[in-house]
């Protein structure tokens, strides 16, 4: 036997391992999709960047960020610690092959030797994620804050990297120590209050030296690198315990794994959520808050959606919470002059409103009872929908209460006439991404019309980015709000057409919700019929040739 194969097994497995996977690549293949997710998502990010044209902040405004810049900014870290070491008491963040777990985790190979390359390129994978969210921020915070594009671009990748890292290093150190699951959220919420009291009252908190990273883009301060310092430290001591993973939470989270990597691939993010809940362990209540009396046959959809709601856990409503303050303080911010977060409130809606059609989300996942009802399957679906829209007024109070206290009782006044039209569109983009994934009931009865790879790539990119498109359209009302203030007019009358139309926008979704069964079968019989024409127009030249 070789002597590398005696001193070091794993590593040859592993390299044998990498070297049959990379002959089977074809080199210019993967390049070229390199070049084509580069172009489309950071040469697309810089472009739309440039059309970005808010005005530089005032001088009160750097002001007041030098004030509470760092408490703020702190506030990210303490939610990303938060989030590892709750990660880490439900068994994560690693996940393995299966074949890993069962046959190399079970040889007599020492356990940190065999994690410690995975947990290295989850960390580092997870740095590189954070690097590029962070150097989108900070590309567009240097256009409004004092300092150049360049160091704010840099800032934002360090603030967003040192993020990510510590998220896993809260994670794997949580994980090995057992942290239990009650513990890890008193820690997590006890930083937060921590560092919410240092936000409100300007005292020192847990993270005030990772936001003052963040604000490196116009001024640096030497004291700032403890903060990456302590964030390597403890991802150091995280894989120094890697002896201590669990087993049992490696199995478990291996295969979920690779069914969330295939959901990805398909691109249904209704399942993508679903196993992410189960990798948490996020789990439904087995009874409702408050059961609901039976009200006769009318109310059965009615009862049936609540009570869905009604199961939610406290997690995932603290979870909604979450999502309606912040897409409060993006739209807060975008009114402001930060155009661009217009495009986040977008997405913590389309979010929240994934959470709340829950039951809509139910009727899908089962297909066969669906088609056994005595019901048109659009009328059935729309009834879904009614208990989540009314379920979300909580969180719209939520957000109205945010913009008072940002910006006033004006500002709040006007945030109601807008919020729950806002928030309803954020809902119907999620409801056409719900919707979109159901089984087609009219593929069987006509052949699908065969298109180019070209065409078929267009279409897969639409029907994903379509829902965004129109839970963004539903965030951007805030912007015509803006306008109406900068040009002295009415912003109630501004808000009350925007929510009208925001309405209008709802009830066409409903509408589509409704009606797209029937207008797929008629775009079908139209195909069929066409297909039949040509068919026909053929038959009669080969008459005409052969005569």
């Amino acid at each position: 036997m070789p002597t590398s194969r005696a001193n070091d097994p794993l590593g040859d497995l592993r390299r044998a391992r990498r070297k049959n996977r990379m002959a089977e690549l074809d080199w210019f293949e993967a390049a070229y999709r390199v070049y084509l997710v580069a172009f489309a998502f950071g040469g697309s990010a810089l472009w739309l960047s440039g059309f970005v044209k808010d005005s530089k902040v005032a001088d009160t405004t750097v002001a007041e960020i030098f004030r509470n810049g760092p408490a703020v900014l702190g506030m990210f870290a303490v939610i990303a610690f938060a989030a590892g070491i709750r990660s880490g008491s439900r068994g994560g963040p690693l996940a393995i092959e299966d074949a890993d777990v069962r046959h190399v985790l079970l040889s007599p190979v020492d356990r940190r030797s065999a994690l410690l390359r995975p947990a290295s390129q989850r960390a580092r994978s997870a740095a590189f994620s954070g690097l590029i969210v962070g150097a989108l921020a900070g590309e567009l915070a240097g256009r409004r804050l004092p300092g150049s594009v360049a160091s704010w671009t840099c800032t934002g990748a360090a603030f967003g990297a040192t993020l990510s890292v510590l998220f896993i290093g809260a994670a794997l150190t949580a994980h090995a120590l057992r942290v239990p699951r009650w513990l890890a959220s008193l820690i997590g919420a006890a930083g937060i209050a921590w560092q919410g009291a240092a936000i409100a009252q300007h005292i020192v908190g847990p993270a005030n030296l990772n936001g003052s990273l963040g604000l490196w883009g116009m001024r640096q301060r030497g004291i700032d690198l403890i903060a990456p310092a302590l964030t390597l430290a403890l991802l150091a001591v995280g894989l120094l315990l890697l002896r201590r993973t669990s087993l049992d939470a490696l199995v478990r989270r291996s295969g979920l794994v690779a069914q969330l990597h295939f959901a990805v691939t398909m691109q249904d993010l209704r399942t993508v959520m679903l196993l992410r809940r189960q990798l948490s362990q996020e789990n439904t209540r087995t009874k409702p808050w408050v059961r609901l009396r039976r009200g006769g046959t009318s109310g059965v959809v009615w009862r049936r959606g609540w009570h869905s709601l009604l199961r939610f856990p406290v997690s995932r409503l603290l979870r909604m919470s979450m999502m309606a303050i912040g897409a409060a303080v993006c739209q807060v911010a975008a009114f402001d002059g930060t155009t661009a977060l217009f495009l986040v409130s977008g997405g913590l809606l389309f979010l929240l409103g994934m959470e709340a059609l829950e039951p809509l989300s139910q009727e899908i996942d089962q297909p066969d009872r669906m088609s056994s009802l005595p019901h048109e399957r659009g009328a059935l679906l729309l009834r879904h929908t009614a208990a989540p829209l009314l379920a979300l007024l909580p969180f719209a109070a939520l957000a109205v209460a945010t913009v008072a206290v940002l910006k006033g009782a004006g500002a709040a006044a006007i945030a109601a006439v807008l919020v729950l039209p806002t928030i309803w569109a954020g809902a119907a983009g999620a409801a056409v991404s719900i919707v979109k994934d159901a089984p087609d009931i009219t593929s069987s009865a006509v052949e699908q019309t065969m298109m180019p790879p070209e065409m078929s790539g267009m279409t897969t990119i639409v029907r994903m980015l379509l829902p965004l498109v129109v839970s963004t359209i539903g965030s951007a009302g805030v912007l015509a709000v803006r306008a109406a203030h900068r040009s002295s007019s009415s912003e109630f009358a501004a808000a009350i057409r925007i929510a009208v139309a925001q309405l209008m926008l709802c009830a066409f979704i409903g509408w589509w919700v409704r009606r797209r069964d029937a207008w797929k079968i008629k775009f079908n019989a139209f195909m069929a019929e066409g297909k039949q024409a040509s068919a026909q127009q053929r038959a009669a030249r080969s008459e005409l040739t052969r005569s």
